[in-house]
């Protein structure tokens, strides 16, 4: 079941509360996900610094880049993140 519906003039629900703290959620998730995004990439530059681009730990890091920034585009392109 649908908590927000698409209407012809915008949306509508029938438990605003939950519909909130849904999107709170949502906010929260886009959030830490572009805080982690910051993080990788210092870390990534500090490895790289390191001469460890070979490193399972790079390799890792960048994997998780890469996926994190999937999410954000998708999140993006429905308006949900920055």
């Amino acid at each position: 079941m649908e908590l927000v519906r698409k209407t012809e003039t915008g949306y509508e629900t029938d438990d605003v509360q939950a519909a909130l703290e849904k999107l709170a959620r949502l906010e929260a998730l886009a959030a830490r996900t572009q805080a982690r995004q910051r993080e990788l990439t210092e870390k990534l530059a500090a490895l790289r610094a390191e001469k460890k681009e070979r490193s399972v730990q790079f390799r890792e890091a960048l994997a998780e880049k890469l996926t994190n920034g999937a999410v954000l585009s998708a999140l993006e392109a429905y308006g949900l993140a920055d």
